[in-house]
């Protein structure tokens, strides 16, 4: 959000601004202690400016205010950066930054979290000629880079992701002969994409989650559609038994088609029912299939939350949002669906969705036939 526009109304909009700074980034945290703060950057994703805390909401703004002078000339001066030589991986990153076959081609949401990997890589590796990179000790010395994140795991397998693209695209570009931490593996052992919620922990979960919530959550089960796309699924996306549309993650390049079987089926009908009683009430329905109680399209945060809060609620651990695309698989794979027919619907990669129904399909129809056959078997003697 820029530090120009701000929601115009509810509990959780953004408080005024005390200056309009073009291009800015202005955040509202709530910290320990239920302190506030306000952070403001330069550009989204970029330098911190200044931060502005207090006890309450109003001692924060009071603060923000007081410091108003402050912030504006910090934002006035121009932050003066060393210049980067060609032959190191300084020069590597600012020339990948604007490089059309690199930085420029990554979606918005993930240059953010992409650009600081590449700035702790800066940090660290900066200075490292690129001649450097084929001698022997480098990879080793990267990976206990990573390694050193391994606190959160996830983070350090993202900032390994970003290094080992970067000396890809300079591969790729005959800027250097060879990638050493090309096929290093992820720290993180959690397998996030092979997690699913089972039926009970998901059953419990909906029993706490809003009536809201609990559609868009079903319908992500029944559907394995990511909650990106489920965030933004129009009415005119509908097309019989099937939902039709342009996935986010391809920036629109790719469209999907979804069937609607079993509940995801259902779902559909109780939104509609809900939406021809509005416009019977003489009220215009929201374009989106699925709104929050406040009758607004979700967004993907916000509905990630609310499944979080009801799992809490539900003392269902250790499962996400996300995981529902794994039980949407297992559901495909029971209906019957080959695995490249699965793994066309939700976007994965063929061994994926195999290590899907290795894990948690085909043990359990393994296990049903041996029951069958010793039911069989007590019955003939």
């Amino acid at each position: 959000m820029k530090a120009t526009l701000f929601s115009p109304s509810g509990a959780d909009a953004m408080p005024p601004a005390p200056l309009k700074l073009p291009g800015t980034h202005r955040v509202k945290k709530v910290l320990a202690g239920r302190r506030v703060a306000f952070y403001w950057y330069r550009t989204r994703g970029g330098d911190l400016l200044m931060k502005f805390e207090g006890r309450t909401l109003s001692e924060a703004l009071a603060s923000e205010k007081a410091g108003a002078a402050d912030l504006a000339l910090a934002y006035g001066t121009q932050v003066q950066r060393p210049v980067a030589s060609s032959g190191t991986i300084s020069g590597l990153i600012v020339r990948y930054k604007m490089a059309p076959d690199g930085f420029v081609r990554i979606a918005p949401k993930t240059k953010v979290n992409w650009r600081r990997s590449l700035d702790l890589i800066d940090a660290k590796f900066g200075d490292l000629p690129l001649k450097a990179l084929g001698a022997k000790g480098v990879k080793k010395v990267m990976i206990g880079w990573r390694n050193g994140f391994k606190d959160t795991p996830r983070q350090a397998d993202v900032h390994m992701t970003v290094l080992k693209r970067l000396l890809s695209w300079a591969v790729e570009n005959e800027e250097i002969d060879t990638n050493p931490v090309k096929g290093v593996p992820g720290l993180y052992s959690g397998h996030r994409a092979e997690l699913v919620v089972g039926q009970a922990a998901l059953e419990a979960i909906l029993s706490k989650a809003t009536p809201e919530a609990r559609l868009a959550i079903r319908f992500a089960a029944a559907t394995g559609i990511r909650r990106e796309d489920i965030c933004k699924i129009r009415w005119s996306y509908l097309d019989g038994d099937f939902v039709q549309f342009a996935t986010g993650k391809s920036r629109g390049k790719t469209t999907v088609t979804v069937p609607l079987l079993g509940d995801a089926a259902a779902v559909v009908a109780e939104v509609w029912k809900e939406r021809e009683k509005l416009l019977a009430q003489g009220v215009i329905p929201s374009a989106f299939m699925f709104v929050t109680p406040r009758k607004t399209p979700w967004k993907p945060d916000s509905l990630t939350q609310a499944f979080a809060r009801a799992a809490q609620a539900a003392g269902v651990e250790g499962r996400t949002l996300n995981d529902l695309r794994g039980t949407a698989i297992t559901r495909f794979a029971a209906a019957g669906f080959s695995n490249e027919n699965i793994a066309g619907i939700v976007g994965w990669e063929l061994t994926r969705v195999e290590n899907i129904k290795r894990h948690y399909v085909d043990p359990s129809n393994v296990a049903r036939k041996l029951m069958d056959q010793l039911e069989r078997a007590e019955k003939t003697g």
